[in-house]
């Protein structure tokens, strides 16, 4: 194989994208480019690339994804990207991605039922919201509804929660309070049908 470019990466100055015959394959260290001797217009054996991607490339990419999620809990979706942005190929990235999922160190299922739990714990979230949070983070939709399926939570009284702390007890609010509420809790993501619930608990009380 023909090595036809060898560019610095600009995200890690202490690495270098390297092209053969054409196309992207890896990024390496100095160090590593002179034990192999890796150079523009020199070609390498398929045999020593095989090699270097399944030794030392991949080890590198799960390093990095095992960091990446070691702080805290990631989507498939979030280390992918992370892989990606850092100049790892696609067939590597599957690997890594196959390794974690094996090994459970990546669970879209378990993220979005713990995503729910906390969301609705420090901030309260209408099931609308909590969905499209989920579904942007690359969560599978049906995960997304099992989770919200499998999370005891009321709507009404979360809505319900809101609307006390928004008016400090001060309840009936006037015209143009009600409307400002009433746009406060559908961008919470509550439904017409929960909201108006709501503010017909609040009157009755």
């Amino acid at each position: 194989m023909l090595v036809t470019k060898i560019i610095p990466q600009k995200r890690d100055t202490t690495k270098y994208n390297i092209y053969m015959d054409g196309e992207y394959v890896f990024a390496l260290p100095a160090q590593d480019m002179e034990y192999f001797n890796i150079k523009e217009g020199k070609e390498v054996s398929e045999k020593t690339v095989n090699f270097i991607q399944k030794s030392l490339i991949y080890i590198q990419a799960q390093d990095k994804a095992l960091h990446f999620i070691g702080y805290k809990m990631r989507t498939e979706k979030e280390v992918r990207q992370k892989l990606t942005e850092n100049g790892f190929t696609d067939e590597i990235t599957d690997e890594v991605i196959n390794f974690l999922i094996k090994y459970k160190y990546i669970d879209d299922r378990q993220y979005a039922q713990k995503y729910i739990k906390e969301r609705l714990r420090f901030s309260p979230r209408g099931a609308y919201a909590l969905q499209m949070e989920l579904l942007q983070k690359g969560i599978p939709v049906e995960f997304c509804k099992e989770a919200l399926l499998q999370t005891d939570f009321s709507e009404i009284e979360d809505a319900l929660r809101w609307l006390e702390k928004k008016t400090r007890g001060q309840w009936p609010p006037d015209e143009k309070k009600r409307k400002q509420l009433y746009g406060f809790l559908q961008r919470k993501g509550y439904s017409y049908g929960v909201i108006k619930d709501a503010f017909e608990k609040m009157d009755q009380e």
